[in-house]
């Protein structure tokens, strides 16, 4: 696959501070931004042509918030472990120079995935916005399939033995906190 053999070459490149920044920066635009305010509006729009809502008051604002902490703070920790463990970011094209297996990565290979997930349902729930549900679900098939077709080739080619056997010890996206697995 000409992508993932494109990734693997850019990742072995030395990347300088700068791009890694520039990367992260608009990595957070997108993903922290964008996408949300993009999947907040389409939903409530999409409430509003079919007339309906999310009807979980007073519950789902405070359960809406939770995950909105819960999901920032995986992602936020996933980051920090690839800028600091790993010498990336979670951008492809400045990828990490080491495989990360601990900290956040410790419990599920996905956790900025997770996180990001979070964030956006957290977000729905708290706008009342039943249809964003769909998207949110729809944005994590398509993050699911990006990661199985692409990423993890591309992580095996690079990190070969290392990332099958801990691939085969850690759970795909849902954390898991397994007594004495690849914690530091």
């Amino acid at each position: 696959m000409k992508l993932v053999d494109a990734l693997v070459a850019q990742a072995k490149r030395r990347q300088r501070r700068e791009r890694k920044i520039t990367a992260m920066t608009i990595g957070a635009l997108l993903f922290l931004i964008i996408i949300p305010l993009t999947i907040v509006y389409a939903s409530l729009a999409l409430n509003g042509v079919f007339g309906i809502s999310l009807s979980l008051e007073p519950y789902n604002s405070t359960f809406g918030l939770a995950l909105i902490a819960i999901g920032l703070f995986f992602a936020g920790w996933a980051v920090w472990a690839q800028w600091n463990i790993g010498k990336g970011t979670p951008v492809p094209i400045v990828s990490t120079q080491k495989l990360v297996i601990v900290g956040p990565y410790a419990y599920c290979r996905n956790p900025m995935t997770f996180g990001v997930l979070l964030y956006y349902l957290g977000l729905i729930l708290t706008v009342n916005a039943l249809s964003g549900v769909i998207i949110v679900f729809a944005i994590g098939a398509l993050l699911s399939l990006y990661i199985k077709l692409v990423e993890e080739k591309e992580l095996e080619l690079r990190f070969g033995k290392e990332y099958v056997e801990y691939k085969k010890k850690t759970p795909y996206l849902i954390p898991h906190p397994r007594k004495g697995r690849f914690r530091t």
